[in-house]
């Protein structure tokens, strides 16, 4: 099951006190989160680590790192305070190993059943 960017947007920016809850983004607001995204989305094409072909269809093993990623990227944005330059690329690296690994290692989830010879 995949996420779309506008579930993401959402989330991002009801975690940074930028969407109260029952009211819609506007699509400025969208558009910020979503142009983030893209770019994001761009730089993990660009070292191989996206293994999904549209930007709007997140998967949703690799849901939450890109969540984490955008949430600080974006707090200085909108007047959140965040983690430093160097905190936040530690940060970005350690999400992208998460991203990584559930790609090149995914959960399988077909139950199976132990038979004794």
């Amino acid at each position: 099951m995949s996420r779309t960017t506008k579930e993401l947007s959402e989330k991002v920016l009801r975690k940074l006190g930028r969407l109260p809850a029952h009211q819609t983004m506007t699509a400025s607001q969208e558009k910020h989160v979503t142009d983030e995204y893209d770019d994001l989305y761009q730089e993990l094409l660009d070292n191989s680590i996206v293994n999904w072909a549209s930007s709007d269809d997140i998967p949703s093993n690799v849901y939450n790192p890109i969540y984490n990623i955008l949430r600080e990227r974006l707090k200085a944005d909108f007047g959140v305070p965040g983690m430093g330059t160097s905190e936040l690329e530690l940060y970005e690296r350690r999400m992208r190993l998460k991203i990584s690994k559930v790609i090149t290692n995914p959960y399988i989830s077909q139950t199976t059943q132990f038979e004794d010879f």
